[in-house]
């Protein structure tokens, strides 16, 4: 259920447990609410009477001191605007008073019963944050985007918390089906021998927000563009095409923290994941969704990405979406192939289930990709899908995926990924419950209750050693056994538990 209100304190949320039985001493970053208050106040209501705006933007572009706290009554707010970038909230360093927006709160002030709907039909987004920092967009119900529902960028110490984001990702409507091979497709428009086009359209004549990254998502219902020490929670994300969003286009995107969301039933044209963490080619550091993205020079002749690392994506209900609950993935960008780096990050305490692919990936799929000593923890999956990539046209249900793609020319070989820390997970109703390969990549698994029976609990397709040990595979005599999991490839499976280690949420 979303809780519209006046907004809150809050505190970040992580399992003592899990961090201290791993020793992530790492992870434990500070995120930082907004700690001013608020210098005035200004409101909204649909009238424009008492003294309010009619309009939200309006109301935005007369702030005139940081810390200002716009208090949006329930209604459904939209605009007009033809320029690149259109929102129906844009909170922006490029305005006229961007000086003065740092530390902003847009307060939708509604309830279940009467919302604050922002209505983002035919614009590019309901709520655009841009380089402003401490900004917090609460409660409000974001709509019908051509791109994302909320998009922040190049920012630093944002909140965006109880929020209803649903029915986004509209411009793919304009393109799916269309080219050789159709959208949504993974190859890269302009590829010699496809008519591969760009799949998510927007204002911009060169392309998807001239990001070229966002080719097959339209950048999904709530995305943190290069944003660190921030907070996305208690959202409810669905009915987009993917729910929450972490790239690093412009610049790093690390330290932030996503938990308490429910991103569920995000299927449009054909769905991607709960909550993705990719990190993809870099652009210039001024790069904005306003002016589009100037690609980074390569270094050495490899194009570079800036890195989504420890971040962390706890206490989420992950569920029904097309792709997989989340993913961790290096974008291969440009033969032969970009050093981008998705690593160190952590994904704990989730319900992850009936996904249309494995339930928690980690992918890697060309040279100089780094996806390593990323950590996935007490979490509860089953019922997710499979991935063709790692096992054919007609891929088992799998829970844990960690793929090294090294048959995905040109940009082969894959780099192996290490360092991953499979653990406290129960997996449940999967054909395979953690699948590793098929380079040697390697990965570390232990304490947790793999309950497929007659299913492979841990399979290694690659050839590096996997390192199984002290899990509990669905019965005491241990894995092979009468009505216990079973492994596959090299796995160190000895020594293993006799009774569940009861992990989960």
């Amino acid at each position: 259920m979303i809780k519209r209100g006046m907004g809150k304190s809050r505190k970040p949320y992580f399992k003592p447990v899990a961090v201290g039985v791993l020793g992530l001493a790492t992870m434990l970053m500070s995120f930082c609410p907004k700690d001013a208050q608020a210098s005035s106040n200004l409101c909204v209501n649909p009238n424009g009477s008492q003294g309010c705006f009619a309009t939200i933007q309006a109301a935005i572009d007369s702030v005139s001191a940081p810390n200002t706290t716009v208090v949006v009554r329930p209604g459904t707010y939209t605009a007009s605007c033809t320029a690149p970038a259109c929102s129906v909230a844009t909170i922006s360093t490029a305005a006229a008073n961007g000086s003065s927006l740092a530390g902003l709160t847009l307060q939708c002030a509604g309830s279940k019963k009467h919302p604050v709907i922002l209505d983002a039909t035919s614009l590019d987004h309901a709520v655009y944050v841009s380089g402003v920092n401490h900004v917090s967009v609460e409660a409000c119900v974001g709509e019908n985007a051509a791109r994302e529902g909320i998009l922040v960028e190049n920012a630093d110490n944002v909140d965006v918390a109880d929020n209803e984001v649903e029915n986004n990702d509209r411009a793919m409507a304009a393109t799916v089906g269309k080219g050789s091979p159709p959208c949504p497709t993974f190859v890269s428009p302009g590829t010699p021998g496809t008519g591969a086009i760009q799949c998510c359209p927007d204002a911009f004549s060169v392309g998807p927000g001239a990001f070229p990254e966002d080719n097959d998502d339209c950048g999904e219902g709530v995305h943190l563009r290069s944003v660190t020490n921030s907070v996305v929670e208690g959202n409810s994300v669905h009915d987009n095409i993917g729910g929450i969003l972490l790239t690093d286009e412009t610049g790093p995107n690390d330290n932030n923290l996503i938990t308490d969301n429910n991103s569920s039933n995000n299927l449009a044209f054909g769905g991607d994941c709960g909550v993705t963490l990719p990190s993809h080619l870099a652009c210039t550091s001024s790069s904005t969704d306003a002016t589009g993205c100037t690609l980074a020079p390569p270094i050495s002749g490899v194009f570079q990405g800036n890195g989504v690392f420890h971040n962390a994506v706890v206490g989420n209900v992950l569920k029904h979406n097309g792709a997989a609950g989340t993913g961790m993935f290096t974008n291969p960008g440009i033969p032969p192939g970009a050093a981008t780096k998705a690593y160190g990050n952590l994904v704990s305490d989730n319900v992850v289930k009936d996904n249309g692919q494995p339930g928690i990936a980690i992918h890697v799929h060309g040279a100089n990709g780094n996806a390593d000593h990323n950590m996935i923890v007490e979490n509860i999956l089953s019922g997710n899908g499979g991935d063709s990539e790692a096992e054919g046209s007609s891929p088992p249900k799998t829970g844990i995926e960690v793929l090294s793609n090294g048959n995905f020319p040109p940009f082969s070989p894959a780099t192996p990924i290490v360092g991953t820390i499979i653990a406290q997970n129960k997996v449940s109703d999967e054909d395979i419950d953690v699948w590793v390969g098929n380079t040697a990549t390697a990965a570390n698994i232990f304490l947790n209750d793999l309950l497929g029976k007659s299913a492979i609990g841990v399979e290694n397709a690659g050839t590096a050693d996997v390192t199984a040990t002290d899990d509990f595979w669905g019965c005491p005599q241990g894995p092979g056994s009468a009505g216990c999991s079973s492994t596959s490839g090299n796995v160190v499976s000895s020594p293993f538990l006799s009774q569940p280690a009861s992990p989960g949420p």
